[in-house]
């Protein structure tokens, strides 16, 4: 979606792509290949690059990006997890550049609807992702929900 709205963005999709990526979205030849068809799909292919690599230590210099986005990835973490991968996040922005979390909301219906799909253990509440966004060294510009969503729109100072 990103890429379908701003033309002139690139993007590197990166993840693990371990075994947690199958359960959540069903066997194929490679992750990579299923995000790929995805990519082919919307027609913006040619303007994202797919790289396995872990959160935490992002293989990237300092001050790459303009932007970051984590999206329902970070929340699997533990608590150090989640400090180390916010932490490179801030690292790999450049200041005054963006970064957009979105992590399961934490509302009773979505465990009643999902069961444990979406439930994790250590869903968090706001105050709590914009208090480790801000030890980060990111601004929480806005922050809101949407249906099984939390969303938080950072900058980096």
């Amino acid at each position: 979606m990103v890429l379908e709205s701003r033309p002139l963005t690139t993007v590197v999709a990166l993840d693990l792509f371990g075994s947690s990526f199958e359960q959540h979205f069903g066997p194929s030849p490679s992750p990579q290949q299923k995000l790929m068809a995805n990519l082919k799909a919307a027609g913006v292919e040619h303007r994202a690059t797919i790289q396995t690599a872990d959160m935490r230590k992002l293989p990237f210099d300092s001050g790459t990006f303009d932007a970051a986005v984590s999206s329902y990835a970070i929340d699997h973490l533990n608590s150090e997890g989640i400090r180390e991968s916010l932490a490179e996040a801030a690292r790999v922005v450049k200041p005054g550049g963006d970064f957009l979390l979105i992590v399961i909301a934490k509302e009773p219906w979505i465990q009643f609807a999902f069961g444990p799909l979406f439930m994790h253990s250590n869903i968090r509440g706001a105050d709590w992702w914009s208090t480790r966004l801000q030890e980060a060294g990111f601004q929480v510009l806005e922050e809101g929900t949407r249906p099984a969503t939390r969303y938080l729109l950072a900058r980096r100072l």
